[in-house]
């Protein structure tokens, strides 16, 4: 009877000892730190380190171009970043701008007009803060960020710079969005050069307005959709 009587003693005292390490281990588990980007859900499978998220316009959206008082609109235009940094939960990711195309534009006081994104590779963060702010900033003062508007009036075409030093927009995980409303740009007279004055007939001020998604990671297999934990 003194035998079994040990034995429970010794038996519960290893359970005594393995509980805390068994608890630390579950709560390690449950607390361990999810990314600011993950693909799948929220808090998913964390986005990898130099991953490249791509997405072209969201469905039924176009870019709105106002320069002055006329408004250009172009139906086509994609966006590509390299992630620099994904840190854990309640953090800030960072990425690389890498592309963002814009075509199929129409015109502005009669004239084709086409655009080309300028100052890439550009820095952006996005934030898990409220409203999920995503932010693009220029490489430098000397490469700040902006498009190249091109206007063919016929003759050798017109072309003027439009930069900003950042601009905003906000993610949304409902449609794996980002969207970027009227943001400011400001005829550059030093990269316009001669067609300054020409340029600024149109307006010397512009904003940019488009959104894009579903963002995906293009370095996983079948491309899954991103979102902001």
């Amino acid at each position: 009877m003194r035998k079994y009587c040990y034995l429970a003693m010794a038996a519960g005292a290893a359970l005594v000892l393995a509980a805390p390490a068994g608890a630390a281990v579950a709560a390690s588990a449950h607390s361990a730190p999810k990314a600011v980007l993950t693909i799948g859900k929220v808090g998913g499978t964390p986005v990898k380190d130099k991953a490249v998220l791509k997405a072209s316009l969201a469905k039924r959206t176009d870019v709105k171009l106002a320069i002055g008082k006329n408004t250009d609109t172009c139906t086509s235009s994609s966006i590509e970043a390299k992630v620099v940094k994904n840190p854990a939960k309640a953090g800030e990711a960072t990425l690389s701008v890498t592309s963002v195309s814009v075509s199929k534009c129409g015109k502005v006081l009669g004239f084709s007009v086409s655009l080309k994104s300028i100052g890439l590779p550009s820095s952006a963060t996005i934030k898990t803060s409220k409203g999920d702010p995503v932010t693009l900033s220029e490489a430098s003062k000397s490469k700040p960020l902006g498009f190249e508007v091109s206007v063919d009036t016929g003759a050798p075409p017109t072309v003027c710079f439009f930069t900003a030093a950042t601009v905003t927009g906000h993610a949304s995980n409902k449609t794996n969005t980002v969207a970027f409303s009227k943001q400011p740009f400001t005829l550059n007279k030093a990269l316009t050069g001669s067609n300054y004055s020409t340029c600024s007939i149109a307006g010397t001020t512009a904003t940019f307005s488009a959104t894009y998604g579903p963002i995906v990671d293009s370095s996983v297999k079948h491309s899954p959709k991103v979102f902001i934990s």
